[in-house]
């Protein structure tokens, strides 16, 4: 697997865990299918499932490329954003195996939740919660989380943006009802409307300084007052890179390397 998940708890801040690389090259690779709009062929492979990976059309390569690509005179941040987007749901799909992710959108700076996760109970006929993600691709963690992320989580529990979230919800569940044939989907997403039901999950790109303990810890410093109540509620999860937009200009080169390659074999 390209990402080892090492989890930690910060009393009752919240929850969470580090996300260390151990395969960028795979990790390019399946963040290289996602960009060409392949998350069901990485879902069943990050399932252990080994599968004859699709074919690559020239004009859907061109269009991921382009999805991997800062256009001359842009900053990098909005792509980015999207590849960090994509590790967390690979993260989220190695964390909580059989739970429904919402795939990464296809589109940069997409102004919708940066991902979405069902939590299902043991059953799979009941939805616990659904985890609304804040993903950061971030050279300044702490006064993103402070001036961003706090300000959205507090707009959701006051209540805001629930028609997107319950559409969505709802929209999830519909596209996996073949999977789970006895869930009621109207009970399902009724069950997100009370405010226990919405967890959520804050991943920030780091460097060294804040990976100790104590340090990540302050990054979330005020989670539990935006988001308060239960401890599962609030999940910090972290991604220790240095020298972040070099890295990701690096990384999106190999995943495009990839695709190149996928192309060059039709």
């Amino acid at each position: 697997m390209p990402l080892t998940l090492t989890q930690i708890a910060h009393d009752s801040l919240c929850h969470g865990s580090r996300w260390i690389i151990t395969d960028e090259n795979d990790l390019a690779r399946k963040v290289a299918y996602l960009a060409l709009g392949q998350a069901r062929h990485i879902s069943i492979i990050l399932a252990g499932i080994d599968k004859k990976p699709p074919s690559t059309r020239p004009d859907t390569a061109k269009e991921a490329i382009k999805l991997l690509t800062v256009p001359a005179g842009k900053d990098p941040y909005h792509r980015d954003g999207w590849i960090f987007q994509a590790i967390s749901w690979i993260a989220a799909h190695r964390a909580n195996k059989g739970n429904i992710v919402r795939a990464p959108h296809a589109i940069l700076a997409h102004k919708g939740f940066d991902g979405m996760q069902l939590q299902l109970d043991q059953a799979n006929e009941n939805v616990i919660a659904v985890v609304i993600f804040e993903d950061k691709a971030t050279i300044n963690p702490r006064s993103t989380i402070t001036s961003d992320v706090w300000k959205g989580i507090r707009s959701l529990e006051c209540g805001e943006r629930m028609p997107e979230l319950i559409q969505e919800t709802g929209a999830l569940l519909e596209a996996h009802q073949s999977k789970f044939p006895e869930m009621d989907i109207d009970a399902a997403v009724e069950k997100i409307i009370w405010e226990e039901a919405r967890h959520y999950r804050v991943a920030v790109t780091i460097d060294t300084k804040d990976d100790d303990d104590n340090s990540r810890k302050a990054l979330f410093k005020g989670f539990d007052e935006v988001a308060p109540g239960k401890h599962e509620r609030r999940q910090g999860e972290t991604m220790c890179i240095q020298g972040l937009r070099n890295w990701m200009e690096q990384f999106s080169s190999k995943a495009i390397k990839h695709i190149e390659a996928w192309i060059d074999n039709v």
